[in-house]
């Protein structure tokens, strides 16, 4: 069937909302009961469910972001309180243009835009020495770094001498997969029928990379593997965070996710109103907020798309300061992080702030260009002109930072951690506070640990 992918929204009021998804999502003919019984009373003429997915249940309103407390305590399995009930479910499918415009003007029935969405890095090419003029590092850039480089400018000894390596603490990576022979992969988003299975991705895949990343700072921390990119919509990504507050209800855990994708380019608002660049209330922005709310902090990188030396995959309308930082990227509920090399030089694909969202986007930067995954002597091998880098690459750096604080103070809230990571950042703009290429500044695993940990020390 041509027609166009969408996310249907209906009215479905459950109580047993995670046990439905979960239920669907080890069958595919239970997804297809579900989705069946969904449409029903809208009619299934033209509307094809993609079976690829299960529905997945919304919380919140769309005016109505969820209150952490409430949140927190409802995913929680040491507490009595029930999980709340679903107002809605959404639907991945595809609908013939004629039923489109039907459904459209149907009052119980919201069509949302089912978007297709884009790594951000790695950009493979070759690297060359070269100066770099201005506080930009762009094409050629400079050599990159070994890790134990990254290691002392973050600051991470603080918290390893003092035994927080990140033990103890999961950390999601919605990606397209990680290689679990090399990475410590210990569950995730599994589908009897998916291609993609947790652990079972290419060690050269970007999620491998996002994974090498994290134990940059938190080499004892674990990881689940939430592959969405096999299906890589808006649609996908929904179901993974969907899968995150199911395991929540489960065990607590994980305890955070890294998000290293995005969109490239930026649709006419005339003409797209309701796409992911433009409408805060699209399902998966609501379900990102949900997932914060159930006491998960979510790391977004910025995007590469910024003016200097942009990605290859960024159309011109999202290249550069306003434009480059949208949708989940941009939520205010999100640790949104730009990249920099050694040098504390702003890498030029970084993209730039003001959010399109939340104007004050990025909320911080950190390192990229460096020998994790990709390189000499490392898991996915390579010469010194392949390394880990884009800000892909940077944040998860910034989330193992993030698992390290975490398991010295597992009761940090997202908002919480939030906070202390961008108060402790290191400013390095060219104005004292935030700016729209560093954010606040560049995360400082030691200055976090301090003030989290105030006191006298030792100074040798």
């Amino acid at each position: 069937m041509a027609g166009v992918q969408v996310l249907l929204e209906v009215p479905a009021e459950r109580e047993n909302s995670l046990e439905m998804f979960g239920a669907a999502t080890t069958s595919s003919a239970e997804a297809e009961r579900q989705a069946s019984d969904f449409l029903s009373g809208i009619g299934g003429l033209g509307i094809e469910f993609d079976d690829g997915f299960a529905p997945v249940p919304m919380y919140a309103a769309e005016d109505t972001p969820p209150g952490p407390g409430e949140f927190l305590e409802a995913f929680s399995p040491r507490t009595a309180v029930a999980p709340p009930t679903s107002r809605t479910f959404i639907l991945p499918a595809e609908v013939t243009r004629t039923r489109l415009d039907e459904l459209q003007g149907t009052a119980d029935v919201t069509v949302w835009p089912n978007s297709q969405i884009t790594l951000l890095g790695p950009m493979r090419s070759t690297i060359e020495v070269a100066d770099s003029r201005g506080g930009v590092d762009c094409r050629p850039f400079r050599p990159a770094v070994e890790l134990d480089v990254l290691r002392d400018l973050l600051g991470v000894d603080a918290l390893w001498n003092s035994g927080f390596r990140g033990q103890n603490i999961i950390v999601g990576i919605l990606d397209e997969g990680v290689d679990g022979n090399a990475y410590p992969v210990v569950g995730g988003f599994a589908r009897p029928d998916a291609a993609l299975q947790p652990g079972a991705a290419s060690v050269s895949s970007h999620g491998s990379m996002c994974a090498a990343d994290v134990m940059v700072a938190a080499p004892f921390s674990r990881l689940y593997d939430y592959p969405f990119l096999g299906i890589p919509r808006s649609g996908g990504a929904l179901q993974m965070f969907q899968a995150v507050l199911n395991q929540r209800n489960v065990d607590g855990t994980p305890h955070l996710t890294n998000n290293s994708y995005g969109f490239t380019g930026v649709p006419d608002v005339a003409s797209f109103p309701n796409h992911e660049i433009h409408n805060p209330n699209h399902p998966l922005h609501r379900k990102v907020r949900e997932v914060v709310a159930a006491g998960v902090p979510c790391f977004f990188a910025a995007g590469n798309c910024g003016q200097n030396c942009p990605s290859g995959d960024c159309h011109p309308s999202g290249i550069g300061p306003g434009i480059s930082i949208h949708a989940s990227n941009s939520l205010a509920e999100v640790i949104t992080v730009a990249a920099v090399n050694s040098r504390h030089e702003r890498i030029g694909y970084s993209s730039q702030g003001p959010g399109m969202f939340e104007q004050q986007k990025p909320d911080v930067a950190s390192y990229s260009h460096f020998f994790g995954n990709f390189g000499p002597g490392r898991p996915a091998g390579g010469t010194t002109d392949d390394f880990d880098n884009g800000t892909s690459a940077a944040t998860p750096v910034a989330a193992g930072v993030a698992a390290a604080l975490m398991s010295a103070n597992p009761a940090l809230t997202p908002a919480q951690l939030k906070d202390l990571m961008i108060n402790t950042s290191a400013d390095v703009g060219p104005v004292v506070g935030w700016d729209p290429d560093h954010g606040h500044g560049i995360v400082n695993a030691a200055a976090a640990f301090m003030a989290m940990n105030p006191g006298p020390r030792l100074v040798s």
